[in-house]
């Protein structure tokens, strides 16, 4: 077939006219509309689609609160077109979420100052027993955090409404975050007023451009210049804050934290060089594997905890093995009160036997109870036939391997287990006096302080009459669990309340009407498992 020439192949309509309710069309054929609130809509509209294509988001000009919050709700990061949209949704958050850690304080002020928290029977004569802990108490039961969590959050909060309103309004304006304010409150909190106020006033208006560490520097700068409280005695008052936490970590290891006089940590970091110098020798001597540095000194303060044991098993008191008293005046003081240390246990069908590797003594008043670190293991662990974990006292479940480890140097004391609930029914008496008995099936069968949100061991805690003994209240484990001393003197003085069900659950009723629940602990393994629950803890009721 030849070839074809195509004169058209599409034909070209010519531009309509514009309908009624729109303007002639402009060169390019579009019409402006003739009715006002067309236009209105057509230019929101185009807002709108300009908004949602703009690779810059100016952050900045948007205020916190619902303003933000909505502007970043329609942002989807993973559709944001240039990497800097995405940088400044990350700031956008960074100012939502100070704004919103604000509100949170303002809130836990609020909660503290309220006459139900502060109750008249809390009286003055106990630094424990206050608004701050009491409140922290409720927040730890509402909130699932515990007691320690929760005092984190309002003791600060109190703090920075009461003394640095300025502070607070900047962190409710999202101009600094909570690193930048936990700088001026540690800087800051233990300084005379006028003085506080002035640096306050000074750091302010910079804080948004400096980071939390450079703004520390500045506040001490100008401390330096200004505070006529003297450097000897800031240092008193901080070596009031020292303290030893230890929090349970992963793969049954713990973190050790401690704050302590710079001279007194400055001795210990010696020892611990030493020692690893030492053990570093006789890894070498023995052809062993040789363990890092970090090794070495970590090993080596375990050792100094476990000889601190040694000597309490030989009947030293801890004035006799750390050499002087409390003293408030001298400098890199040690005080001493009740520890916990080592134990083992195991369990036969219903019955679980603890062994409790104890540093007993027979020396006259040495201790109210016996020094030990306790530890529960299945009986089936215990002999090799399951590897179910134990559990040590003050920190939770561990391998079967390292228990074991553990019970072969222990005394055993044998706990009776319900093996539908694993709860404690009753535990071998032969080593004790009945009132040392009854107390000491207490402390195994509470495991922690009964008080929502407290985690701090039974060991070393009192023993509360659930009903006052004054009251009627009978000398009974029905009637009897532990607290320890903080929640003991907040139940008498804080305005709580609580009552023991015939399954062991506790019921407590904050100064606020709200009710939680915590149910026992339980000890030994549980013989039928149709499934795995959720692990039980408090829960709340609304109060009608």
């Amino acid at each position: 077939m030849g070839a074809v020439k195509i004169i058209c192949m599409f034909e070209f309509a010519a531009p309509p006219e514009a309908p009624p309710d729109f303007g002639p069309p402009d060169a390019e054929g579009w019409a402006e509309p003739r009715d006002a609130e067309t236009r209105v809509l057509l230019d929101e509209l185009a807002a709108s689609y300009a908004e949602g294509s703009s690779a810059v988001l100016d952050i900045d000009a948007a205020s916190v609160g619902p303003e933000l919050a909505a502007l970043l709700a329609r942002r989807d990061p993973a559709a944001a077109g240039d990497v800097f949209d995405v940088v400044e949704q990350v700031a956008g958050w960074v100012r939502q979420v100070a704004h919103a850690e604000a509100g949170l304080a303002r809130a836990l002020a609020e909660l503290a100052a309220r006459a139900e928290v502060r109750p008249a029977s809390m009286g003055t004569g106990y630094r424990s027993v206050n608004p701050v802990t009491n409140a922290a108490v409720v927040v730890a039961g509402r909130c699932q955090l515990t007691a320690k969590q929760a005092e984190g959050l309002v003791g600060p909060a109190v703090q920075l409404l009461r003394d640095f309103p300025d502070t607070w309004a900047a962190w409710w304006a999202g101009l600094i975050d909570w690193r930048r304010v936990r700088a001026i409150l540690d800087e800051l909190g233990g300084q005379d007023p006028s003085v506080r106020s002035r640096v306050e006033a000074v750091v302010l208006p910079r804080a948004s451009q400096l980071d939390s560490v450079a703004l520390r520097k500045l506040i001490r700068q100008l401390l330096h210049e200004l505070a006529p409280v003297s450097a000897a005695q800031r240092h008193q008052v901080a070596r009031d804050s020292r303290y030893v936490v230890v929090t349970p970590a992963s793969d049954g290891m713990a973190q050790l934290e401690a704050r302590l006089p710079a001279e007194d940590a400055a001795a210990l970091n010696t020892a611990l060089n030493a020692a690893a110098a030492d053990l570093k020798r006789a890894d070498a001597a023995a052809g062993g594997p040789v363990r890092s540095k970090d090794q070495r000194r970590a090993d080596a303060l375990a050792e100094l905890g476990w000889a601190a044991l040694t000597a309490c098993a030989d009947g030293a008191t801890g004035h006799a093995m750390f050499g002087r008293a409390a003293d408030t005046t001298a400098p890199g003081d040690i005080t001493t009160g009740p520890a916990g240390l080592a134990g083992h246990a195991a369990s036969a069908d219903s019955a679980t036997a603890t062994a409790t590797a104890r540093a007993a003594t027979n020396a006259p008043k040495r201790r109210a109870r016996p020094v030990s670190v306790h530890v529960t293991i299945p009986f089936g662990s215990l002999v090799g036939l399951t590897d179910e974990p134990g559990e040590l006292e003050g920190y939770g479940p561990i391998t079967a391997q390292v228990a074991r480890t553990l019970a072969e140097e222990g005394v055993w004391t044998w706990l009776k287990t319900d093996p539908g609930t694993g709860h404690l029914l009753d535990m071998g008496r032969t080593r004790y006096r009945p009132s040392q008995a009854l107390a000491d099936f207490i402390t195994a069968r509470d495991r922690t302080c009964r008080m929502p949100g407290c985690h701090r061991p039974a060991r070393g805690s009192d023993i509360d009459h659930i009903k006052e003994f004054a009251k009627g209240g009978t000398t009974c484990a029905a009637n009897c669990h532990t607290l320890c001393e903080t929640h003991h003197l907040l139940k008498h003085r804080g305005g709580w309340t609580v009552t023991r069900g015939p399954d062991g659950t506790t019921r407590w009723r904050s100064p606020t009407g709200h009710i939680f629940r915590r149910p026992p602990e339980r000890i030994g393994p549980v013989g039928v498992r149709p499934h795995v629950a959720a692990p039980s803890g408090p829960s709340v009721t609304r109060p009608s």
